[in-house]
């Protein structure tokens, strides 16, 4: 069985990257955390609000850490995001 990710673990992580200046964001995220954490893990609605969160505040990723904090939303790499943003700008 394939083991679930936790929505709350990883907005953790993706906290570490966001400079503290991004209030919104961090503030948002908070919200997310706190949704989650009232959420089973195999629920996906607190995933989709987090989604919608990280679609707001990073709508076109330019800085470092704004796709540190997509990879570790998506599991994918840094340079995987680059690629792919850049494919579907192109």
């Amino acid at each position: 069985m394939e083991k679930r990710r936790n929505c709350c673990d990883v907005i953790v992580k993706m906290m570490v990257h966001i400079p503290s200046d991004q209030e919104e964001l961090i503030k948002d995220l908070q919200w997310n955390y706190d949704d989650a954490s009232y959420k089973p893990i195999e629920e996906t609605l607190q995933w989709e609000r987090t989604s919608k969160t990280l679609q707001k505040h990073i709508p076109n990723p330019s800085e470092d850490w704004e796709y540190l904090v997509l990879s570790e939303f998506t599991t994918m790499s840094v340079k995987e995001l680059k690629e792919m943003i850049n494919n579907s700008i192109s």
